[in-house]
């Protein structure tokens, strides 16, 4: 007799029309299919329990071999609790609807906000989420903290899911490093440079000979936490690497260090070159180029010989590269001018495009906030005209996302770009802010109320990665478009607002999860 015929009974009628308890079944198999099901409340959930324990022996059985290694060791007690199942299940629904088709961001964002609520996924959601954290590397660092310790330990039994093994917990695991992909391998460093600055350095030198070009730049990269003159000796190693990718790396961890030997040899070499002199009434700077490549500035990453393609002529080269190596703050301590006054100054100059390409590689590492600003505003025209060069994106992704957003607003208030353009950028970072979400959100009502977004296809395609970024506040408006119906809408644009009424229901459901951050009067 199969270990299935007691349970065809219940099948075929279901658990309705036969409620009474279920068979018993000899030996372990049939002790742990009794747990299981004695394990859920209601008589389908049990069956269901029943069956799938029996499944599992079964094709267990199948593979017609002994099992000779131990069992795993059972998963830790979960500290934080899974996501209540309240509301007939609703919220678990909307869930299981945002993993298997919400986009990326929108996910990332789910397991934020399940952080913050200090829940995890619940346990039938794991092998889905660990799925999705294998497809998208994107989703790793946000999906860790919500798999709980039952999701670390399944991380640990199939090779696929590894990423995720031994990632979460609080403390580190000197395996995590040895035998870690890249990313765990990253993940360990950081977080041992914020314990112990000292020791992730050590660790980071002593592997540097094995490690292949890509991984040396990118685990080199985490020093920028806890980066001080302790660690100016191993960069100076690190910039002069066979790798390029790699010198570029110790070189933008070196500006930020103003007062090591480095940037202190590449200020002697360039400030001969800059001079005050009085025009009128008034102070003028004036720049030269290098008239002759130094004897020593091979040893400093200084190439004398003009690449074939370089548009720049063989001075002007010079003194980019000379630029480049010199930090943002000496320009302004030095002329007295602010970036932006810089900046105009440059143009002026026989070297303006020398000037700007250099200054532009060192903010690409420093990220100084009033020079991003001033090469938005300035450098690269006014707002309307500068920002969809290839430069402009990259200065507005290095500011911070409240500066961002001033820059984004400006376009929406003076239509100088399409909504498709700001709902893209706005889409893909942090939550934003009121004022942003306010005027994006009402712009997408009043075309909904117009009938004329069913026929933008590119705002459509992004409505449910907006409502991922859509500020809390703002998600209430942001649903009531799938309120407004359209004369003529086809099935994509009914699927369309459907999405974005699930992902308004979702978000508020795991934000209303969240403590209140404002205290109570008594």
């Amino acid at each position: 007799m199969s270990a299935w015929t007691p349970l065809l009974p219940i099948a075929m009628v279901g658990t309705e029309r036969q409620p009474g308890p279920l068979p018993e079944w000899s030996g372990e198999i049939g002790q742990l299919a009794s747990q299981a099901a004695l394990a859920v409340d209601g008589p389908s959930n049990q069956v269901l329990r029943a069956m799938a324990v029996i499944a599992a022996c079964e094709a267990a059985g199948l593979q017609d071999r002994a099992w000779t290694a131990a069992p795993p060791e059972p998963a830790a007690a979960d500290r934080r609790p899974a996501v209540p199942d309240g509301q007939g299940g609703h919220l678990r629904s909307l869930l299981r609807w945002a993993l298997n088709e919400a986009p990326t961001r929108l996910q990332q964002q789910l397991f934020a906000d399940l952080a913050a609520a200090g829940l995890r996924l619940p346990e039938t959601l794991l092998p889905q989420a660990l799925e999705l954290g294998r497809r998208s590397v994107a989703l790793r660092a946000p999906l860790l903290p919500v798999l709980g310790e039952r999701g670390l330990w399944l991380a640990r039994q199939r090779e696929e899911w590894r990423y995720a093994a031994g990632v979460g917990g609080e403390t580190l695991d000197d395996s995590q490093w040895t035998e870690g992909t890249l990313e765990q391998r990253r993940a360990f460093l950081a977080r041992e440079r914020a314990a112990d600055a000292a020791a992730g350095r050590a660790r980071l030198e002593a592997a540097l000979a094995e490690l292949p070009a890509k991984e040396r730049a990118d685990l080199a990269s985490q020093l920028a936490t806890g980066l001080s003159l302790d660690d100016e000796a191993l960069l100076d190693r690190l910039r002069a690497d066979r790798s390029r990718e790699v010198r570029d790396v110790a070189l933008g961890l070196l500006l930020r260090l103003p007062g090591a030997a480095h940037p202190r040899r590449a200020i002697d070499r360039l400030a001969p070159l800059l001079r005050s002199e009085r025009v009128l009434l008034r102070q003028h700077w004036v720049i030269d180029a290098p008239a002759a490549a130094g004897s020593d500035w091979a040893a400093d990453q200084l190439i004398a010989e003009r690449p074939q393609a370089e548009k720049l002529g063989e001075r002007g080269w010079w003194l980019f590269q000379l630029v480049r190596q010199v930090p943002l703050a000496w320009w302004t301590e030095t002329t007295g001018m602010t970036p932006a006054e810089l900046l105009g100054w440059a143009r002026k100059t026989d070297w303006a495009e020398a000037l700007q390409r250099g200054w532009f590689d060192v903010l690409g590492a420093t990220r100084e906030i009033d020079w991003c600003e001033a090469f938005l505003d300035h450098a690269f025209g006014d707002l309307g005209a500068g920002i969809e060069s290839h430069r402009a994106a990259q200065v507005l992704g290095w500011l911070p996302q409240a500066r961002r957003e001033r820059y984004w607003l400006r376009h929406l208030q003076q239509g100088t770009l399409p909504l498709s353009a700001l709902i893209a950028a706005a889409s893909g970072g942090e939550t934003l802010g009121p004022l942003l979400s306010q005027a994006l959100t009402e712009q997408l009502l009043t075309r909904a109320r117009a009938g004329t977004l069913k026929d933008d296809y590119t705002v459509r395609a992004m409505l449910a990665d907006f409502g991922a970024v859509v500020h809390p506040d703002c998600l209430s408006a942001y649903g009531s478009i799938a309120d407004q119906r359209a004369a003529g809408e086809t099935a994509a644009y009914a699927d369309m607002l459907q999405a974005v009424a699930q992902t308004a229901a979702l978000r508020r459901a795991l934000i209303a999860l969240q403590p209140d951050p404002t205290p109570r009067t008594p």
